[in-house]
């Protein structure tokens, strides 16, 4: 064979030898790929337990009012079930906490009514126009100011009941917590039959 012939012969040869190399070494020596990073879960503080928790319902069954809560040259009276005119009904709920470190966190309100007058509406200068109103220190606690008949049918006779429910908001538990009282009036064509504050709230020491 000649030396022409020869190098036709090897230069394929030499090409597959060295492509059947380059593919084992690919195969040994595989490209590493970066592996992902394992997270940690993290435990996140819960709320913590209340160490005391309280609930305490007061009522108005013991006449009481704190006169600097009330609106100027008012003319009222504090007894349940009153039926004179023209006087409104005003009551100051005191809450005393009997350890320390207390804090109330939620309030509801509860007043039960009786109309005195007939309402002929919501603007007449009977019954219809009463409204029951939080007060504090001579001022207006809002948005608690409503008029008591509302979603009532109007005319209504003396004698119609109704009852206000207000769930008191963080400026109504603010003054009960810095004061320790929290008042409120029903004009004067209005008797009031009952009344209740429930508290609910924390200690720290029992």
């Amino acid at each position: 064979m000649n030396v022409k012939n020869l190098n036709v012969f090897t230069l394929p040869l030499t090409a597959a030898i060295l492509l059947t190399a380059g593919s084992a070494l690919a195969q040994e020596a595989p490209q590493e790929r970066p592996r992902p990073v394992a997270s940690e879960a993290v435990a996140l503080p819960g709320r913590a337990a209340c160490p005391a928790p309280f609930s305490v319902t007061l009522n108005a069954n013991t006449p009481y009012v704190l006169p600097s809560d009330l609106p100027r040259d008012a003319n009222y009276q504090t007894s349940l079930g009153y039926t004179g005119a023209d006087k409104s009904y005003f009551h100051t709920f005191v809450w005393k906490h009997e350890h320390r470190c207390c804090q109330i966190t939620s309030a509801v309100l509860t007043v039960k009514m009786k109309a005195l007058q007939p309402g002929q509406s919501n603007t007449s200068s009977d019954a219809g126009n009463d409204n029951i109103t939080l007060w504090h220190a001579g001022q207006v606690v809002q948005p608690y100011n409503e008029r008591i008949y509302n979603g009532l049918p109007h005319p209504f006779p003396a004698g119609q009941l109704a009852t206000k429910t207000w769930t008191l908001n963080a400026t109504a538990l603010g003054i009960l917590n810095s004061t320790g009282a929290l008042t409120f009036g029903v004009e004067d064509d209005t008797s009031v039959t009952s009344a209740t504050l429930q508290l609910t709230g924390c200690c720290l020491t029992n």
